[in-house]
């Protein structure tokens, strides 16, 4: 059987490439950027992501490259507990709680997994062109290669969805921007292997060590806060000065050369998630807003179904495809659903925000951790 082509180096190709392997079907990755650079922030991979990598043999190393967390808090601006999930309880459960780890450092592991050189960097999809045997992959470096399938891991802007459904386009905005960094710095005992994220005036802030010392953290503010002006760390520190320690020295200690924009966009539902030889995973296919902590993790998922599928009808990758699609959608939009909500809840300010907040304290730690159970446990 000729190799399938994986669209995207990133988390969900890599991970889908590990996935296939792993069911003995070959494929290489086609990724834009000539080589991988130890850029960008941290991620938090849930249980769901865990059991994922676990079955791949890869949960012991990514466990002990990031930050086990032992809770996961909303807290109001002054660090006072809205809702606490304890990671104890989940880990007994589902065999592992939440880690945090730099984004880098796990695309890394998945890299030395696969094999740099089964990559072809540098590698700008272009188009493709599908025959009764197989699609020929078109990139705009000039190279073609022929594959037995096609999938499109390349992300909410994605080329290969492009060229399936090309009125389908994400929907930007949500009235908020989501700014990303990391920051050097020793956190409390209160605040060590922990997830912490602050609702207070219309703002957020989220925060958790990815390293001892070194602190992962978020911003969203309106989409008022200007991203041309300069001064973007002052203007951030200035936005969050009322917010309670830690959140005013996470944003003095941050480098403002490494924050970077989150884009806040939205995939409308698409007809379907393929056509043909080639399909779509991870937030090519159903991008939502990042308000859950769940976009990377649903791209794994997507990862592992996909090997699932193309193991059951290897010769038959349109079949596969929907396979995976019927497997997976339903639960996609669940958490795309659900990820909407708790960006219009926690933005909520003023005497809304006031109810918010006293109805979340009045709810039982264990009423929290039961709505992540749809999310954490793995079907398949």
């Amino acid at each position: 059987m000729t190799p399938g082509l994986l669209i995207g180096g990133g988390i969900a190709g890599l991970t889908a490439a590990l996935a296939l392997r792993q069911r003995g079907i070959a494929v290489v990755v086609g990724e834009a950027v000539p080589q991988i650079l130890p850029l960008g922030a941290g991620i938090w991979l849930a249980p769901n992501a865990l059991q994922v990598y676990e079955r791949l043999g890869l949960a012991a190393k990514i466990n002990a490259t990031g930050m086990l967390l032992d809770t996961i808090a909303l807290v109001d601006g002054q660090q006072r507990p809205l809702l606490h999930a304890d990671q104890a309880r989940v880990r007994a459960r589902y065999g592992h709680g939440t880690t945090a780890i730099r984004r880098a450092a796990l695309q890394a592991i998945l890299l030395a997994e696969f094999g740099a050189e089964n990559v072809r960097f540098g590698h700008v999809c272009a188009g493709f062109e599908e025959d009764a045997t197989g699609v020929e992959a078109h990139f705009t470096n000039g190279a073609q290669l022929r594959a037995g399938f096609v999938v499109g891991a390349d992300g909410l802007h994605s080329r290969v969805r492009a060229a399936l459904f090309p009125e389908a386009r994400a929907v930007r905005g949500d009235g908020y921007r989501v700014w990303r960094g990391v920051a050097p710095l020793p956190l409390a005992a209160p605040f060590q292997r922990a997830i912490r994220e602050a609702w207070a005036g219309g703002l957020r802030f989220g925060f958790s060590e990815i390293e001892p010392g070194v602190v992962d953290w978020f911003a969203a503010v309106p989409t008022s806060f200007d991203p041309a002006r300069p001064g973007l760390q002052a203007r951030l520190q200035a936005a969050f000065a009322a917010f309670a320690h830690p959140v005013p020295d996470i944003l003095a200690a941050a480098d403002e050369a490494g924050i970077i924009h989150t884009e806040v966009a939205r995939l409308p539902a698409l007809p379907r998630w393929h056509r043909g030889r080639v399909g779509l995973i991870g937030d090519a296919a159903h991008a939502g807003p990042p308000y859950l902590g769940q976009g990377g993790c649903q791209a794994v998922e997507d990862a592992y179904a996909l090997a699932l599928c193309l193991a059951q009808t290897p010769q038959d990758p349109a079949r596969a495809f929907a396979a995976l699609e019927k497997l997976r959608r339903g639960r996609a939009r669940h958490v795309v659903r659900t990820a909407r909500l708790m960006g219009a809840v926690g933005y909520l300010a003023g005497p809304l925000g006031s109810l918010r907040n006293a109805a979340f304290r009045a709810m039982p730690d264990w009423v929290s951790e039961r709505q992540f159970a749809g999310v954490y446990g793995l079907k398949y």
